[in-house]
């Protein structure tokens, strides 16, 4: 979802097809989100972590896992800060630790054990700190693309999702590394092979990071993906790992479903929202009709969230259809809030 890098690069990208990894298109002010100081309640906190609210009340009291804030009703209220170190600290006892013995740990050393009990398949060199620099993991990463060592690249990102959080992980290292493959790919410096067997490892890694250990049984739905002649799905991919580590129950649908069939999977899942990808290309002339029979099918209550690189091409007709566009997993994250919270 959102705009596609490969724009940015001059008129010989039409020499070759776009690249599905350029069609990725995510660019967050230079990959970088800046988050606001939101507080969120212990039922966000739950859903994010997968820990029960008992679990997450008894490790403050008892362990002093986290210190959060209180309503002048008394009520806790969490950093974005504490619950990824919630989430470390899952992960972590789910691997066997005990939560007495890494409790008074900082995150980053905790990231560092959970980084040291991961399997790494092949060899891949990893950053010399476990919770280095952003651009050391994307380098790393590059190295294992160049390699072909679709092995080494997954576990490379799974490692690096423990060690610098799920949203970081997508914003500040997947997507400056597709956009660099997408460019190489472009200029000639990397082989169709090693483009493609990092599209489909990094479209494998989508697909199951972000999944939280238990959904909350009243996590919202949403359905992702992209509108019937969009063929390029890692966008779609992209928002449904986002909406996943935020909680959501998300049901992938990959790319270019018919209105009917979106209409159909939003209904059988009671889904609140619907996220679709729009990237290339940006001149169909049978999309705003398409949008317009998804808005007629759709129940008034599901919201539309609309992203991408041919957004603008179709402004026009997503205004009609009430969409909510977003240019940027910041502002996708804070429309998935709001709808949580009642506001969208």
């Amino acid at each position: 979802m959102l705009r596609n890098a490969a724009g940015r690069h001059g008129h010989g990208a039409a020499i070759r097809p776009k690249s599905p990894l350029a069609c990725l298109g995510v660019v967050y002010d230079k990959c970088r989100v800046v988050m606001p100081d939101v507080r969120h309640s212990i039922k966000v906190v739950a859903m994010r972590t997968g820990l029960s609210a008992h679990v997450i009340r008894v490790w403050e009291k008892r362990y002093g896992t986290v210190t959060p804030g209180r309503t002048e009703g008394n009520r806790r209220l969490y950093r974005s800060e504490d619950i990824e170190r919630l989430r470390v600290l899952k992960l972590a006892t789910d691997a066997g630790h005990s939560i007495g013995d890494i409790a008074r740990l900082p995150t980053e050393r905790v990231a560092r054990l959970l980084a040291e009990d991961f399997s790494a398949g092949r060899k891949v060199d990893l950053p010399a700190s476990s919770t280095g620099d952003a651009a050391e993991w994307v380098a790393a990463a590059h190295e294992a693309v160049v390699a072909m060592n679709a092995d080494g690249l997954a576990a490379l990102l799974e490692r690096c999702s423990v060690a610098l959080g799920q949203m970081k992980l997508l914003t500040a290292v997947i997507v400056p590394l597709v956009e660099r493959i997408g460019t190489e790919w472009r200029d000639g410096h990397l082989k169709v092979a090693q483009e493609h067997i990092a599209t489909a490892t990094i479209r494998t890694f989508l697909g199951q990071t972000g999944r939280p250990m238990a959904l909350h049984p009243a996590a919202p739905t949403l359905v992702a993906t992209t509108p019937a002649g969009q063929m390029h799905e890692l966008g779609a991919a992209l928002a449904a790992a986002a909406a996943r580590s935020l909680g959501w129950r998300v049901v992938y649908a990959g790319a270019s479903l018919p209105a009917e069939e979106i209409a159909s999977a939003v209904l059988a899942q009671r889904a609140l929202a619907v996220a679709l990808s729009i990237l290339h290309p940006a001149d169909d002339p049978d999309l705003p009709a398409e949008l317009q029979r998804l808005r007629r099918l759709l129940p008034a209550k599901v919201h539309l969230i609309v992203g991408g690189a041919g957004c603008a091409a179709y402004a026009t007709a997503l205004a009609s259809c009430g969409a909510t566009m977003v240019r940027d997993l910041g502002q996708f994250e804070a429309a998935l809030d709001r709808l949580r919270s009642g506001a969208g």
